[in-house]
């Protein structure tokens, strides 16, 4: 089949997912187009794909699932039985149900999923966990990942006969959601509103960037990764405690599993 474009359209509130998604593109020979839903859009944007487009999703894995909010916004991205491929990234635990999860959401929306990938990386909060990950090793498969699917892409004339098989369980996990919210340190906030412009929740009030709504916050940790003063931080006892409990159950020499 002859392809028109790449859509690229992922949720990286660290930046990690976008790192993963971006090398498996680079080995794709196809223009690409990318839709970041990491920032907050009062007006979830409404994405149309054709037949002949070619769309490759990315999200991080929040506790075994799809993020909630990327999940919202895939209400609005649907396809014309356009070719797809998904991509997971997480912090060197599990993915459990959320590759399933995604594919069951875009095939849902009008996509025919091709290949599936998820990849171990450095986790978004204990950052000693898959420390520096992806490395140049994992680069290397995750270009792999990128060229096995042009390779797809160009081979087949359709893509009925493919039937990619995830792991997961349906019904997915229960969503849990994190108890490490951001706070602000008044001492050394300026009020620049990088976190409040950053944040994909729109858990940060332009007007009073110092505080957070929790009901709102997802705990992603963007306003943190985004502040140039420093001054966004969670309880350092309470990440202290999560960092416990996640070296017992985390492997940092964990591979990536593809699905092609």
């Amino acid at each position: 089949m002859k392809m028109n474009e790449l859509k690229l359209v992922y949720f990286s509130p660290t930046g990690t997912t976008r790192k993963v998604i971006m090398e498996a593109a680079r080995n794709i020979d196809l223009k690409s187009v990318s839709h970041d839903f990491s920032v907050y859009k009062e007006k979830k944007p409404v994405l149309k794909f054709a037949e002949n487009d070619f769309a490759l999703f990315g999200i991080p894995v929040y506790a075994g699932r799809v993020p909630a909010l990327f999940a919202e916004y895939l209400q609005n991205v649907t396809g014309k039985n356009t070719p797809a491929a998904l991509i997971a990234t997480y912090g060197c635990r599990e993915y459990e149900d959320a590759l399933l999860e995604l594919k069951e959401l875009v095939e849902k929306n009008g996509f025919k999923v091709i290949g599936a990938a998820a990849f171990p990386t450095e986790h978004s909060i204990v950052q000693t966990i898959g420390a520096r990950r992806p490395n140049k090793a994992d680069m290397k498969v995750i270009a792999e990942y990128g060229i096995n699917l042009n390779r797809r892409l160009r081979k087949e004339e359709n893509f009925d006969n493919i039937n990619i098989q995830v792991p997961g369980n349906s019904p997915y996990r229960k969503y849990s959601k994190s108890s490490l919210f951001p706070k602000a340190d008044v001492s050394l906030c300026t009020e620049c509103k990088a976190c409040a412009r950053s944040c994909p929740a729109g858990a940060i009030s332009i007007k009073d960037p110092k505080t957070t709504d929790h009901k709102k916050c997802i705990g992603c940790l963007r306003c943190v990764h985004f502040c140039r003063q420093n001054a966004r931080g969670v309880s350092s006892m309470k990440l202290r405690m999560l960092e416990g409990k996640l070296k017992k159950v985390c492997q940092n020499d964990k591979t990536a599993d593809i699905f092609l």
